[in-house]
This record gives structure tokens, sequence and C-alpha cells, in this order.
């Protein structure tokens, strides 16, 4: 019993200091309370760590690694200004293409020069569209609204594409394309985008070859004539 309790006390002891040890061990670490990154203000608490469980994505140097990628996304997207989420990106790339088809529809039109009640006109050739269609605007710049047949609420209305609706008629206009005198009657429309348009009822009794190759019409019943298109920004002008 002596001899073992001088061998009992230094194992007391010992086991003191070890636990001592021990807890300043711990109290080193928790004193550290933070992983320090040059790169990054966002600092991770060790405290948190212990309760990060052994998952992958959230093992510290993985978080460290997605916090350091979204401070830098983040400073990418003020130094380029507003950014769009992704959502909105088929949203614009249709708006892109809407505008893109008007602007090519528009660079398609075959228009030509014409005369009518003394004044200038440009005429699309719609070949779309069995009817010839003037813009109640149109019609007004003319002088010739005075001419106008409207339509009245019983009366059936004509069928036009592109839900362009019809609001009466001209029974008679006379043009003069180049050398060629068009007397023809016409809808009247409140579409304001084409002033005037022959439709394919005209462009057939005017025996009306379109050539795309040299952008010219060829019409005339007896006198063969040639008659340029319209080029560039000239074409969309009133």
């Amino acid at each position: 019993m002596f001899y073992s309790g001088i061998l009992t006390e230094p194992s007391r002891k010992e086991v003191e200091l070890r636990e001592a040890a021990s807890l300043r061990q711990q109290r080193r670490m928790k004193q550290a309370v933070q992983f320090i990154h040059k790169d990054s203000a966002d600092l991770l608490p060790l405290d948190g760590l212990k309760k990060l469980g052994t998952s992958k994505d959230t093992q510290p140097h993985n978080i460290l690694q997605r916090r350091l990628m979204e401070t830098n996304l983040s400073k990418l997207r003020s130094s380029r200004g507003t950014w769009t989420p992704k959502n909105d990106i088929p949203n614009k790339l249709n708006q892109t293409k809407l505008g893109s088809s008007k602007r090519t529809e528009e660079e398609e039109l075959i228009v030509v020069s014409c005369q009518c009640a003394g004044k200038l006109l440009k005429a699309v050739v719609d070949t779309g569209s069995q009817y010839n269609l003037i813009s109640s605007a149109c019609l007004d710049r003319l002088g010739l609204t005075e001419h106008l047949r409207a339509f009245s609420n019983d009366e059936e209305r004509i069928s036009l594409p592109h839900n362009v609706r019809a609001i009466g008629q001209v029974d008679r206009l006379v043009l003069v394309v180049g050398a060629v005198p068009v007397e023809c009657a016409a809808l009247v429309v409140e579409d304001s985008e084409k002033p005037f348009s022959f439709g394919l009822q005209t462009l057939k009794s005017l025996k009306c070859v379109i050539n795309m190759e040299k952008h010219h019409l060829i019409l005339g019943q007896a006198d063969r004539e040639e008659i340029p298109f319209v080029e560039g920004d000239a074409a969309v002008e009133d």
C-alpha cells in the first residue's frame, strides 16, 4: 500500500498536467476564431466549423473557395455595370429577333415611285394582299379625303392580312407609274406604315413582272416599261 501510494500520486499529477495542457490547447484553438485570407474580407469563424459535419461542400477550404468566387463575381459585375439574370437572356434575344425581323421586313419591301393628285407617292408592291390599300393619313395628304366612302357598321368588313382594318374605300384613284397611267380602287386603312400599296388584282391587270435581279418592275399592257425600285431609307419615307 505504501509503494502503491507513492506510484499513484505522480500518475494523478501527470493526468492533471495532461488535462491542463489539453485545456490550454483548446483555449488557443478558440482564440484563433477565424481563418485569415488576404484576398477575402469575409472571414469564417472556427467555432462554426465544428458544426459543418463531413460533407465535402461544407469543408472549410470549399467554403472559402466559394466565398472568394462570390467576391470576385461581385467585383466583376460592378466593373461591367448591371448584371443580367439568365432568365432575362431569352427575353432579350427574342426582342432582338423581333427587332431584326422587322428591319428585315422593311428592307425587303419592294417600293416604286409614282404620282397621284399631282404629288409624289411611294407605293409598296404587296403580293400578299388582293387589294390596293391606302392609309387614311396618306389620303388626307393627297387631298382626297372627300372621295372616301366609309363603311357602315352593318356593312360586311373585308378580311385583310396582319389584322389590318379597312374603314372605307376610294372607288377611283388615278396614278402615274413611270409613264404608265393606272386607274384603280383602293381600300382605306388605318395602317400608316404603308401609305399606299398595290395588291395582286392591279398587278395582274398591269401584267406586272418583278425582276429581283435587276431591281425593277416591268408593267404596262401595251407599251412595257421598266420601273426601278426605290432603294435604301427613301423606300420607307412618305
